[in-house]
């Protein structure tokens, strides 16, 4: 789901993770080195989990500075060099100036300017590079640091060369860098850094959705009570991604559908759930138009559906068909289950179905019907589809 513009999700049900990160910070205050790449579908909460860091490096007195990639940001090296040139990023003022390697490495960025506007000279950005590279090996030399570095997959190309060039020359010292990645969209090069600090001994973590209770959980603190039978029926269709709580919470209070009475927080008129609908196929535009419309159409086979059927559906060969799909399942929205697919969160399905022009939305129940029928599927199924496509 799309990440621009959101308050970050209160975190719960991350226990777990947060004694890794805690026992990594304790060590690099040790003086050792770690890297950890922190992966997951969008919205799963790993800027809440990065943003919870933040207590444990005071504790520790360990510097932090937090980078995030801007995907308007055309400058080369934009990511870390606003990581290491940003004074507003660092958390004691003992790292804030980082001498005369800042000054060349500010002043060649004025130089490059902004990649759009030309191709910039390859010497320069070596240059740059090299400067970058050093600037982050050699900071724990003054004190223990953590460098996180959040969004790797919008980073700028020049950015990922040094991050590669830094997993080749292995751990950086006294230092915790956490990195933190969607695992789409896709880019070679964004593989290639994976690869090269996995093999230099980076450690590897997946922020899963959240289990049913921590979710109902999540919802209850950001209503500030219990939960009514209508509004825990739709938090349990989120799938368990903290963001798409969150937007059930903050749509039905900005709707006015959230009622308080005898302390219960519920949702008793349904009419805010196509405003709800909107929001989440809003968080759905990172994805490529191909993928959205392919999982629109599978939304109209149900919850579930077999690969073959879709493909019919949209009239794709089927290994076309599980190319996109695949790129969906990476996303975290569908996964495999035996020979079908099924939608992870159905309150992603449910929008997209009903983002649906009706006049396609009966078509696609027309064509669904007679794909399922000369697929052996039983009548009352083919029958829900005929009645759909009226």
């Amino acid at each position: 789901m799309s990440t621009a513009a959101r308050p970050e999700p209160t975190l719960v049900g991350r226990g777990a993770e947060l004694d890794d990160l805690d026992d990594l910070l304790s060590a690099v205050a040790g003086g050792a080195a770690s890297t950890v790449l922190l992966e997951g579908e969008s919205g799963v909460g790993k800027s809440a989990l990065v943003g919870a860091l933040r207590g444990g490096t005071r504790l520790l007195d360990l510097d932090l500075c937090v980078a995030r990639a801007d995907p308007a940001d055309s400058r080369p090296l934009a990511l870390l060099a606003r990581a290491v040139l940003d004074r507003s990023a660092h958390a004691a003022p003992r790292t804030a100036d980082p001498g005369p390697l800042g000054d060349e490495l500010a002043a060649l960025l004025v130089t490059l300017g902004d990649g759009h506007l030309a191709p910039p000279a390859p010497a320069l950005v070596q240059r740059a590079s090299a400067l970058v590279a050093a600037l982050v090996r050699h900071r724990g030399e003054r004190h223990p640091w953590v460098l996180v570095l959040e969004d790797l997959h919008q980073a700028d190309d020049a950015s990922l060369q040094v991050l590669l060039r830094l997993a080749h020359d292995g751990a950086v010292p006294r230092t915790l860098v956490l990195a933190t990645m969607r695992p789409v969209p896709y880019r070679p090069a964004l593989a290639d850094v994976v690869t090269a600090w996995t093999r230099a001994g980076a450690r590897y973590l997946e922020l899963r959705p959240l289990a049913s209770r921590a979710a109902v959980q999540l919802a209850e603190r950001l209503v500030g009570g219990s939960l009514g039978p209508a509004l825990r029926g739709t938090v349990a269709t989120t799938g368990g991604n903290p963001q798409l709580i969150t937007d059930v919470v903050q749509t039905a209070r900005a709707t006015g559908a959230l009622v308080e009475v005898g302390g219960i927080h519920d949702t008793p008129d349904p009419a805010w759930l196509p405003t709800l609908d909107a929001v989440v196929r809003g968080r759905l535009d990172y994805l490529p138009a191909g993928v959205r419309d392919l999982l629109a159409d599978a939304s109209v086979l149900g919850t579930s559906f077999v690969i073959a059927d879709v493909a019919a559906l949209a009239g794709d060969a089927v290994p076309d068909c599980w190319r996109t799909l695949r790129h969906a399942m990476a996303a975290g929205l569908v996964q495999a289950r035996g020979d079908r697919l099924v939608f992870r969160h159905e309150l992603v399905r449910g929008a997209l179905y009903d983002g649906l022009d009706p006049a396609d939305r009966r078509d696609l129940h027309a064509r669904a019907a007679r794909v399922l029928h000369r697929a052996g599927a039983p009548s009352h199924v083919v029958g829900v589809h005929r009645d759909r496509a009226r």
